[in-house]
């Protein structure tokens, strides 16, 4: 049987590798962006931007200050054998943290009172979801912050069938050109279209949680992925919003399906951190963190 300790430790090892590394295919990503941007300013940026990942990762320091609305995506066999309170290790580990183990910026606070606990847990948050998947044989926790500045300029839009692919390109790269250096660039975008509001804000969160490089398995999805990301490419708003051809590192697209009369679609952002780690548990009890 899996105990809370274990959960415990698997959620503290997760959350400060999320905090303090970037993942491995955006290091690759900015240092591609770096070698090809043509602007001194925006490639200077970049360098600056990956030298501040490696003191954070060397020194175990948070890369922004910005910690984020702790957020955690589970995957689970039902036959899992943990039977303790699922939320328990996810709040302990964040109280342990700011009591002394690893204390950062406490950004999280009721909505209505402004109450801060001083410990980045509230009602509900640790943010966490939970997926039935019997096809593993291990519980898998992926951590992803979700920064303000990103948040901030998320949206989502209804409108009619008629509008078709053209609305919904047409949408996208205003939201994207409306939000300019609000993100810090160069952003990762997420696209949901599709569903009622609930399930296309959740297919956008889907989207912009895949790593970058990843392209949908349907061509013609992949395909308007890439023209996003060609498009989104030419506003010059470039790395932290200083100009240049390196405003977007990934565009990922999912979607489900919709009434007959609608069209629905949401963009949500992750800024150039790409704030993102993963663990499994074994059922032995083994951790490995991915």
């Amino acid at each position: 049987m899996i105990s809370k300790e274990t959960m415990k430790s698997a959620v503290k090892a997760l959350w400060l590798r999320c905090l303090t590394q970037i993942p491995p295919q955006v290091r690759e990503k900015l240092r591609e962006m770096a070698e090809e941007e043509p602007g001194e300013r925006g490639r200077d940026c970049l360098k600056m931007l990956l030298e501040s990942a490696e003191t954070a990762e060397n020194h175990r320091s948070v890369i922004c200050q910005d910690t984020g609305l702790p957020t955690f995506l589970i995957r689970t066999p039902l036959d899992f054998p943990y039977r303790d309170d699922l939320r328990a290790p996810f709040e302990e580990a964040f109280r342990d943290f700011m009591a002394g183990e690893f204390p950062t910026r406490s950004m999280v606070v009721h909505p209505l009172t402004g109450e801060d606990r001083g410990d980045n847990t509230a009602a509900n948050v640790p943010l966490i979801q939970t997926t039935i998947d019997n096809s593993l044989d291990y519980m898998e926790i992926k951590a992803m912050p979700i920064s303000a500045g990103p948040a901030s300029c998320a949206d989502y839009q209804f409108m009619p069938s008629s509008a078709g692919l053209d609305g919904v390109k047409k949408f996208v790269a205003d939201t994207v050109l409306k939000s300019g250096a609000k993100p810090c660039p160069p952003i990762i975008v997420g696209v949901g279209i599709g569903g009622p509001m609930a399930e296309t804000a959740r297919l956008a969160f889907e989207a912009v949680c895949r790593p970058v490089g990843s392209r949908h398995p349907e061509a013609d999805i992949a395909a308007l992925e890439q023209e996003l990301l060609e498009a989104l490419n030419l506003s010059g708003i470039g790395p932290m919003g200083l100009g240049g051809k390196n405003s977007v590192m990934a565009v990922n697209v999912e979607y489900s399906g919709v009434l007959r009369p609608w069209m629905t679609v949401a963009v949500e952002f992750k800024c150039w951190i790409g704030h993102q780690a993963v663990c499994r548990i074994y059922r032995d009890g083994r951790i490995e963190q991915i």
